[in-house]
């Protein structure tokens, strides 16, 4: 299946071949200790339009994969474990970074014809031209020390997500399978790796399972981050939400009306939202107070602090975040309608917070 050819690169061949993205075509930035890297050529950014397009109708992923994936979300992610008791969350280090050129061209000689060239005199195949315009070597002054030199999938790359969702099938599928005789659920969201299993098996925590785990990610070179292995027994949290399963007793004896299977999102993101809405209704503190104490947010601003349009540029900020934590709350809402996933009451709340965030970005804007 061949899904490229050549009148598809057109646009940026130069001297009969695609040119390998250069680094004054790149915007390389950071947010923690994550390098990004941004394209400021637009026939690429367009490219790439098309790629995405190309790949996501033509070529099928494994369904544990969630991530980049229409109508699917984060919160896909936990909602195939509520039923189990026993969580697993494995997390691969510098997931795209990782993915070496060599597996790309293994996965996508199946798709791009590595016989077919874009140049007379057969140097340059259309799989080679497809691996210029979907990587970046990154340069030797670059502030990305690990990879510095090194050709990546980059993170920014408007492509990088749905071909490493390509590219990680097979181990999906082997990971999926060997899960399967073992009674394990598992997920997987870009670089995060969901395992889970009911009360009585615990196979999931074992040093033979993670090996297991650990020699299909060798198959191309993926490594865990063990430092952020997490084993946990009826509640797990993760990146802002909780997967909880527990149970209340009366006289040693299990009630199905008290068991609790759940997504929700955690207390810790929770307890910050509140106490914003307390700060604003009821202390009346000022937007960069609020931003400062609980987001501990850097305000980025040059100008005299004294002056109105410095108060405006703060609750702009504050009104951002705002907006965000509804969005928040309303996701998991919409996603309840869809799995019934979430407790009523647990609901009821998050409806009455939306309220409260709503009546103050009416107020503020």
């Amino acid at each position: 299946m061949n899904l490229l050819h050549k009148p598809f690169f057109k646009s940026i061949i130069v001297n009969n071949k695609v040119p390998v993205i250069s680094k004054e075509e790149i915007k390389e930035f950071s947010i923690g200790k994550n390098y990004f890297y941004k394209i400021e050529n637009k026939n690429i950014t367009s490219l790439h339009k098309q790629i995405n397009k190309i790949f996501v109708e033509k070529i099928p992923l494994n369904n544990a994969s969630v991530a980049f994936r229409k109508n699917r979300s984060y919160l896909h992610l936990f909602e195939p474990h509520r039923n189990n008791y026993n969580f697993l969350r494995l997390d691969i280090r510098s997931f795209f970074h990782s993915i070496e050129v060599k597996y790309i061209k293994k996965i996508f000689k199946n798709y791009i014809a590595d016989d077919e060239y874009i140049d007379k005199e057969n140097t340059q195949s259309l799989l080679a031209a497809f691996i210029n315009v979907i990587t970046y070597e990154v340069p030797e002054n670059s502030q990305n020390q690990k990879f510095k030199g090194k050709r990546i999938l980059p993170m920014g790359f408007i492509t990088s997500p749905a071909i490493s969702n390509i590219i990680f099938r097979p181990l999906d599928i082997q990971i999926q399978k060997i899960c399967a005789q073992r009674g394990i659920t598992y997920t997987r969201y870009a670089d995060d790796m969901l395992f889970s299993s009911v009360k009585k098996s615990e196979y999931l925590y074992s040093d033979d399972f993670i090996k297991e785990i650990r020699i299909i990610l060798r198959q191309m070179n993926f490594k865990l981050n063990e430092h952020k292995t997490i084993k946990s027994k009826h509640t797990l949290s993760l990146n802002g939400y909780t997967l909880q399963y527990s149970s209340h007793t009366t006289d040693g004896i299990f009630s199905t009306e008290d068991v609790i299977q759940e997504v929700r999102l955690s207390n810790k993101k929770i307890n910050i939202i509140k106490k914003m809405v307390h700060m604003i209704n009821t202390q009346k503190k000022p937007s960069d107070y609020i931003l400062k104490k609980l987001c501990n947010y850097q305000l980025k601003w040059n100008g005299d602090p004294e002056t109105p349009d410095f108060l405006k540029y703060n609750n702009d900020q504050l009104v951002n975040r705002l907006t965000g934590y509804r969005a928040y709350l309303l996701s998991i809402i919409q996603f309840n309608r869809k799995y019934n996933c979430t407790q009523e009451k647990t609901i009821k709340k998050y409806l009455g917070i939306v309220k409260d965030l709503e009546g103050i970005i009416g107020r503020m804007r």
